[in-house]
């Protein structure tokens, strides 16, 4: 049996390789819990370090300074799908936290990117930049970490732990850099262009996406939305009155609502942060104009963390005309964390409304 898979691996390689890469991907779809989880915090720490010493004694294999034992020969011959898998798992960490932080936009795009990386590392006009290209999935990862990480020992987002975590990022590249040149003194010039320069550039984009606001504001995320006719806390709970038909299932409450004289317009969230984490959000309400969204009103929403299913809190508004608007959760940092439209229909009936009653 090993033997036939022995030879099955080495026939189709590539594939196998994108196997294990696809493997990661959804070894932790439900194994992912919190995002302040220490032994998650350690496993990723973990997987990150075993990358960096393969891909190092990868590239000192081919420039002729390291051989693997003869007892690990065999075990050696698989580490690069094992480097895979390790990446795949890390990768789909990630985009589970950005995806859960951000609009679904983002997190698609985030995974068209990776999925075409790994498509491109098994091509045969690329089978030599092996090294390079997941050197440059490291990296990507190396920073996603530490851009969770940071804010999350922190207890706070905004740039000071942002540039924290680019820099601690940095130091882990210098160090994997430093102990290669000590190995490699003729072929610095291969450790920068395999180690320094994807880092380098890894670093630059998730610097401009940054303050372009495009990078998701993790550690936060937005665990429920809803539009509501009313919203009531009752002890440790929450009392949701909607009006929605049961058949319009699609619908995050009345977002069709229908309003009547003295209606206020509930906007219910529930925001997921670490312990011991603070951050003052913004809930914006903007309606839809002839020239656009206009001006938004903004409403504070100081949170707090370390409740497993967020924080929970509401804002009303009883100033408003019909039409189409949204409401946008906004960061302290000026990053979208979510947003809900709705369109609000004058009802002028007089028939008794039927409310269910929602808890949360």
């Amino acid at each position: 049996m090993f033997e036939r898979a022995k030879t099955f691996y080495n026939e189709h390689e590539p594939a196998c390789t994108a196997g294990f890469f696809a493997a990661g991907f959804l070894f932790d779809i439900l194994a992912v819990g919190r995002i302040d989880r220490l032994h998650n915090i350690i496993h990723q720490a973990t997987y990150l370090s075993l990358c960096a010493f393969f891909t190092g004694l990868e590239l000192r294999e081919r420039h002729g300074k390291f051989t693997p034992p003869d007892r690990f020969k065999t075990a050696w011959r698989y580490h690069v799908g094992v480097t895979h898998f390790m990446l795949g798992t890390l990768l789909n960490i990630y985009t589970l936290f950005y995806f859960k932080s951000a609009s679904l936009g983002t997190s698609l795009l985030f995974l068209v990117v990776l999925a075409s990386l790994i498509a491109v590392n098994e091509l045969k006009p690329f089978e030599n930049s092996g090294t390079l290209l997941r050197m440059v999935l490291f990296s990507l990862c190396l920073v996603s970490y530490f851009t969770y990480l940071v804010p999350t020992l922190m207890g706070h987002i905004g740039i000071v732990p942002f540039l924290g975590s680019i820099a601690a990022a940095s130091v882990c590249i210098a160090a994997l850099a430093w102990r290669l040149y000590t190995r490699l003194p003729e072929n610095k010039t291969a450790v920068r262009k395999h180690v320094v320069y994807p880092f380098a550039v890894i670093a630059v984009l998730f610097t401009v996406l940054y303050f372009t606001k495009v990078i998701p504001p993790v550690p936060l995320s937005l665990s429920e939305i809803g539009i509501y006719h009313g919203v009531t806390r009752e002890g440790d709970r929450f009392s949701l009155a909607s009006a929605r038909p049961r058949w319009k299932f699609w619908q995050r409450g009345d977002q069709t609502f229908l309003a009547r004289p003295d209606d206020a317009v509930y906007c219910w969230v529930a925001v997921f942060s670490p312990t011991n984490f603070t951050e003052r959000l913004a809930v914006r309400w903007r309606q839809n104009t002839p020239e656009g969204w206009g001006e938004p009103d903004s409403i504070p929403l100081p949170i707090a963390g370390g409740r497993d299913g967020g924080w929970r809190g509401f804002t009303y508004k009883t100033n408003y005309n019909p039409g189409l608007w949204r409401v946008e959760i906004v960061t302290s940092d000026g990053r979208e964390l979510g947003r809900i439209d709705l369109d609000i229909i004058r009802d002028d009936t007089l028939s008794p409304r039927v409310m269910r009653t929602l808890w949360r």
